[in-house]
């Protein structure tokens, strides 16, 4: 595995990030979680998208669309994101334009999905408030939309499901058990969400995968036996990354890594090879990929002391792109593996 790093730029808490293609060509987008910038790089320019206010958790392409995403701002403080909005963002004429849809109280992760020629938004609040930061009274909550065909009004929301404390993670899977679902964590365990025909009319099918806390997980078949294998980091913010194997009776244990502060984990293909992408934020900080070598488990550093707490990933002309948000050192990196 070859890895080549080049530094993007400096941005202050940088925290999202984003990768999405404009004429054959890449779009590199990093966000502040601070009261800081979002920058675009696109080719060999450098835009700003927006200054202020921040607050960035996600950014997110629009399907079907070229240079059109939503994105959160003002989930500032991060404790008190009550004044959280949901954003529409399109670049026109080189100028990047912002228009705040909602608000969105605690919305902490999203995505959007088409489906039948529509677009949806499924998003999870991470808390429905808090009076202060280690006040985890009231649970988050999981929520669908149906996007309007003016991507500039408001989304008419409802909730699927409810009842998730500290809900941080969210991660979508494809071919689960012939359809698709989001994988969603907390206090409480790991729920799957299947997406059902209709999205926001129909009732999503839920199931409890596991009861033990977990923040953040992901799926990927490491060993190509058909079967999807999870990575879990716990509990929240946790020092444990677990790999987890689909048995009769629900999920094993079969490896573990000693973390600090985990806070991102990925599963998919990396220059041709089923891995999971895991990066946290004290000690070392690491970004690593694990992969199998027959029977064991192999781990590559992708970089350190670093920090990272988003990454996104693109596979394109046979190299694979991890953009990565390295917080801790306010550095905004893109990171290009080959065989």
């Amino acid at each position: 595995m070859k890895i080549k790093k080049d530094i993007l730029c400096q941005i202050d808490k940088v925290y999202a990030t984003c990768i999405s293609e404009h004429n054959e060509e890449l779009i590199l987008i990093g966000a502040s979680e601070g009261e800081g910038e979002s920058r675009a790089f696109i080719g060999d320019k450098n835009t700003v998208m927006w200054e202020k206010p921040g607050g960035t958790m996600n950014v997110v392409p629009v399907p079907g669309k070229e240079n059109e995403f939503f994105a959160t701002l003002k989930f500032l403080p991060v404790f008190a994101a009550q004044d959280c909005t949901l954003n529409y963002v399109r670049l026109k004429d080189g100028n990047w334009q912002v228009t705040e849809i909602m608000k969105f109280p605690y919305l902490h992760r999203f995505d959007l999905f088409e489906k039948n020629g529509r677009i949806y938004l499924v998003g999870a609040t991470l808390c429905e408030l808090k009076e202060f930061q280690q006040d985890w009274s009231k649970p988050g909550a999981v929520f669908v939309g149906e996007l309007e065909s003016d991507l500039t009004l408001p989304i008419n929301i409802k909730t699927i499901y409810k009842g998730i404390t500290k809900n941080h993670g969210l991660c979508r899977v494809k071919n689960w058990h012939e359809g698709d679902a989001y994988l969603v964590t907390g206090v409480e365990g790991v729920f799957s969400l299947r997406i059902p025909e209709n999205p926001f009319t129909d009732k999503w099918e839920i199931n409890r995968l596991m009861d033990n806390e977990v923040s953040d997980i992901a799926a990927v078949d490491i060993d190509n036996d058909g079967v999807l294998e999870l990575a879990t980091i716990e509990p929240f913010h946790g020092n444990k990354c677990v790999i987890y194997k689909k048995e009769e009776h629900g999920y094993k244990p079969i490896k573990d890594y000693d973390i600090e502060f985990g806070h991102v984990i990925w599963g998919g293909d990396v220059a041709g090879m089923p891995v999971f992408l895991l990066g946290y934020r004290k000690e070392k900080m690491e970004l690593l990929a694990i992969g199998k070598d027959g029977n064991d488990f192999k781990t590559t550093l992708i970089d350190q002391n670093v920090g990272p707490s988003q990454i996104s990933v693109l596979n394109k002309d046979q190299k694979t792109y991890i953009l990565s948000a390295n917080r801790q050192i306010d550095e905004l990196a893109l990171y290009t593996v080959s065989k």
